[in-house]
C-alpha cells in the first residue's frame, strides 16, 4: 500500500507535453525532460551554461536623422550601410548573435554551451568584438567629416552572467531575457554632467567611473546611482574581468598616469582566439570609482570599488607587446 502511494504522488508530477508552443518554450529553457535516442542527441542544441551581453548605445541618433533628412539623404540606408550591416558580417568571427537592434541600439550575446570548451572564451570574444564595433564607427566617421555629415558616438558595455538567459517567444521570433541587458545598458551610458566636466581632460582612457557620496557602487560598479564619463568607451563588468582571467593568460603591468607621475595605471594585456583562429589582443585598464560631489562633479576621492575598462587606443596596444 505504502509503495503504491508513492508511485501515485511520483506519477501525478509527470507532465507529458504535447502543446507545441509549450514544447518550444519548455526546450529552450531547459526545463523540459527528453528521452531521445543517439542521433537525436547529436543533433540537439547543447544547453547554455554562461552568457555575456553587449550593448552599444548610439548617441544622438535623433539630431543625425534630422541632419541626414535635411541632406536629402535615407537615414535607415545610412546606418545600414555604415553601421548596422557592418557589425552583422563581423558576428560570426565571434560567435555572438543579435538580441536586438534599432537605430540607436545595438544589443549582442555570446553563448557559452556544455561539452563545448572551444567556445568557452565568452567574455573575451564580446571585449573582441565591442573594440571591432569602435574600429568600424572610427572608419565611417572619417568618411563623414571628409564628405561634412553626422559622426557616431557610441558607449559600450560588456556584461558577464554566470547563468543561462531565459527565452520567451513572439511567434517564432525568439526573445532573450537576462538581467545582463539592463546592466549592460547602464554600463554604456554617459552623464551629461560629467562628460561636461571631463570633456576637456586629455587622456588615452574613454570611461571613467564616479559614485555620489552615500552610496554603493557594489562590487560591480553597475548600480543605478554610479555617474559615468563613456564616450567610445568600452566597460567591463568586474564578474566580467574575472572570467576573463581564467579564460585567458592575463599580464599585469602599470604605466606613469598623464599629469599625475605618482599614481600609476594599472593595465592587464593578453590575447584570445576568435573563431577562425585567429589571435587577438585585449588591454584592459583598472580604475577605482571615485567619490564624486553631485553638483560640482568634484572628486572627493577614490572608494573600494574598481571598474575595469577594455582599451582602444593603439599607442596602448604598442606598449602591451612587450608583455607577452
Amino acid at each position: 500500500f505504502l509503495n503504491r502511494g508513492i508511485l501515485r504522488d511520483a506519477m501525478a508530477r509527470i507532465n507529458l507535453v504535447s502543446d507545441e508552443k509549450t514544447l518550444q518554450l519548455s526546450r529552450v529553457n531547459h526545463t523540459l525532460y527528453s528521452f531521445l535516442s543517439s542521433r537525436e542527441k547529436e543533433s540537439a542544441e547543447k544547453r547554455i551554461l554562461r552568457h555575456t551581453v553587449l550593448k552599444a548605445d548610439v548617441r544622438g541618433s535623433t539630431s543625425i536623422i534630422q541632419r541626414l533628412k535635411k541632406l536629402g539623404l535615407n537615414p535607415a540606408s545610412h546606418f545600414s550601410l555604415n553601421f548596422f550591416d557592418p557589425i552583422s558580417e563581423i558576428l560570426p568571427e565571434y560567435g555572438a548573435e543579435k538580441v536586438f537592434i534599432e537605430g540607436d541600439a545595438v544589443i549582442l550575446s555570446l553563448f557559452e554551451r556544455e561539452e563545448s570548451p572551444g567556445g568557452w572564451y565568452g567574455v573575451a570574444r564580446a571585449c573582441g568584438i565591442a573594440i571591432h564595433i569602435l574600429r568600424i564607427v572610427r572608419k565611417h566617421n572619417l568618411r563623414s567629416r571628409a564628405h561634412r555629415l553626422p559622426i557616431l558616438e557610441l558607449g559600450i558595455g560588456v556584461n558577464y552572467q554566470p547563468g543561462p538567459p531565459a527565452f520567451l517567444f513572439e511567434g517564432d521570433r525568439r526573445i532573450m531575457i537576462s538581467p545582463g541587458i539592463n546592466q549592460a545598458d547602464r554600463m554604456a551610458a554617459c552623464s551629461r554632467g560629467v562628460r561636461e566636466n571631463l570633456s576637456r581632460r586629455k587622456t588615452p582612457f574613454n570611461l571613467y567611473v564616479f559614485s555620489p557620496p552615500g552610496t554603493s557602487p557594489g562590487t560591480s560598479g553597475s548600480c543605478d546611482t554610479c555617474l559615468r564619463y563613456n564616450v567610445n568607451g568600452i566597460e567591463l563588468n568586474a564578474a566580467g574581468f574575472a572570467k576573463l582571467s581564467g579564460e585567458i593568460d592575463l599580464k599585469r603591468f602599470s604605466l606613469p598616469m598623464p599629469g599625475a607621475p605618482d599614481m600609476p595605471v594599472v593595465l592587464y594585456t593578453g590575447k584570445f582566439p576568435t573563431c577562425s583562429g585567429r589571435s587577438s589582443r585585449l588591454v584592459v585598464r583598472e580604475g577605482y570609482i571615485e567619490e564624486i560631489d553631485p553638483v560640482t562633479f568634484k572628486p572627493k576621492g577614490l572608494t573600494g570599488h574598481r571598474y575595469y575598462e577594455i582599451c582602444t587606443h593603439p599607442g596602448l596596444y604598442e606598449i602591451a607587446e612587450k608583455y607577452g
